[in-house]
């Protein structure tokens, strides 16, 4: 059975862009140090079924959110546009919202990004 977190995680690190960045799924890495950047990967629900055929669906449907997090706002979005350009790469699109703010508390700017894509055929996820 394949699992569609473990390929986006596998594609963000892989890219020369995101090399000095630690790269998590579900939380924010627990020691971090003030001016270190990280990414988080979220998935916002289960997948859902996608695509039907005769008597049963034939793709996956699958929605992340991606947090990144620095404590620099141009390196915030530099980063955030890297994701994207892997996100695309794996035809997953940015839906509408998000998240771009500057928390105080923690000094840090964040730019959170929905990205929805679908499996292949007959995938099995």
């Amino acid at each position: 059975m394949k699992d569609m977190m473990t390929e986006v995680f596998q594609v963000l690190s892989g890219k020369s862009e995101l090399a000095d960045v630690v790269i998590k799924s579900f939380e924010p890495p627990e020691t971090l140090t003030d001016n270190a950047s990280s990414i988080v990967i979220v998935p916002v629900g289960s997948p859902e079924q996608a695509m039907a055929g005769s008597d049963k669906f034939l793709a996956k449907r699958f929605v992340y959110q991606i947090n990144v997090e620095t404590s620099d706002r141009i390196e915030t979005k530099r980063l955030a546009k890297a994701v994207e350009g892997a996100m695309l790469s794996m035809k997953f699109v940015q839906l509408s919202g998000g998240l771009d703010e500057y928390f105080s508390e923690t000094k840090r700017y964040v730019d959170a990004r929905r990205y929805v894509g679908v499996s292949k055929l007959y995938a099995d996820y």
